[in-house]
């Protein structure tokens, strides 16, 4: 620690200045980061992120980068209104009479 009076170096754990023979600031504490907090925190703003994004998406918004839903092909009716196609017919043939 360097002394504020005179700017010589005195090394940790003196109480005073060598040189000019002041008495020195007392050091204060470093405050020590608690990791289990830390990770606490983290946790919670993933999981409001996560219920955010739940809540818009049940409402119908897509978030950017979301997969389209896949869209069926429509038909305009009489009136001219879309509606929607029906589904394809699948025709199965029957087995023969040798199998």
């Amino acid at each position: 620690m360097d002394c504020p009076y005179c700017g010589a170096y005195n090394p940790e754990g003196r109480t005073t200045c060598w040189r000019c023979d002041r008495e020195l600031p007392k050091p204060k504490p470093k405050k020590k980061r608690d990791p289990q907090q830390t990770a606490k925190l983290w946790l919670y703003i993933a999981l409001a992120i996560f219920f955010v994004i739940t809540i818009l998406q049940t409402c119908g918004f897509r978030l950017p980068g979301s997969p389209q839903p896949p869209q069926s092909p429509q038909q305009q009716g009489p009136s001219g209104h879309l509606m929607p196609s029906r589904p394809p017919i699948v025709w199965q043939m029957e087995r023969p009479w040798w199998l």
